[in-house]
């Protein structure tokens, strides 16, 4: 998706001198209900009221991070496989790469043996792959640059998108002294095969300091663009968020 949610933090827990040598996994997510399901590519957007689950699992640098998308009538929408990869995670500068594969689910009318259009759910495969550097200026502000790149696979025509993007992210910016506000505007360019276009986005969220459950908002112009979208696209999202972090101890207590 266009957004980048805020991720809920808490404190991994204390164990003492026998954690000198602890590592860290983590279990964290976001679930969240919107009014209008928007996809990082618009052409593969919902476009109708969707549930969303993006989790991550994994410790300091591997995470496998699932995205699973569903209309609220329960028919599928879209599944996106994440696995990521920290190749720099200096206190300024972070690196990381990644990919995936995903299925993107289309009704379609087919003819059965009698000739009769019938509703049908197809399955479009694809793979991805990603690089993503960013520079920390502050815990409330950074700036990142991502170029992603997929292709089609199976036997349906060949398509071949890549999506270049460069924003700024603020993050834990004080409304008062319980809640807090995020914004994530962004450029990018988007080429789907020999059609391209260039957008401007933003997403926000607005949350309560120690509650999980936060209000989003996704604005997404199109500046110039031969693919036949929306001029404007926006939802409204009520997000759930969780984490969880897990420790192993070198020399547990028993």
């Amino acid at each position: 998706m266009l957004i980048s949610y805020f991720w809920w933090n808490q404190s991994p827990p204390s164990f003492g001198q026998e954690n000198k040598n602890k590592i860290t996994n983590h279990f964290r997510g976001n679930i969240s209900v919107t009014n209008n399901g928007l996809s990082l590519i618009p052409a593969f957007s919902l476009n109708r009221p969707a549930a969303i689950f993006e989790l991550s699992l994994g410790g300091k640098r591997l995470s496998f991070d699932p995205e699973m998308r569903f209309a609220l009538d329960g028919q599928p929408w879209s599944f996106i496989f994440w696995w990521r990869y920290r190749i720099i995670t200096s206190e300024k500068f972070k690196l990381h790469v990644g990919a995936h594969p995903a299925f993107i689910f289309e009704n379609k009318m087919v003819a059965n043996s009698n000739g009769t259009l019938i509703p049908s759910m197809e399955a479009k495969r694809f793979f991805a792959g990603e690089i993503s550097p960013s520079y920390v200026f502050s815990e409330k502000a950074r700036v990142s640059f991502l170029y992603l790149a997929g292709r089609s696979l199976g036997k349906v025509p060949f398509a071949l998108n890549q999506f270049v993007a460069t924003g700024a992210h603020f993050t834990k910016i004080p409304l008062s002294e319980k809640y807090f506000f995020n914004a994530s505007p962004q450029m990018f360019y988007l080429k789907m095969n020999d059609k391209d276009g260039y957008f401007g986005s933003s997403s926000f969220v607005i949350g309560r300091k120690d509650f999980p459950v936060s209000l989003g908002s996704i604005i997404s112009k199109k500046i110039v663009s031969e693919i036949e979208v929306d001029n404007w696209i926006w939802n409204l999202s009520l997000i759930y968020s969780f984490n969880n972090e897990f420790v192993k101890r070198s020399n547990p207590l028993l």
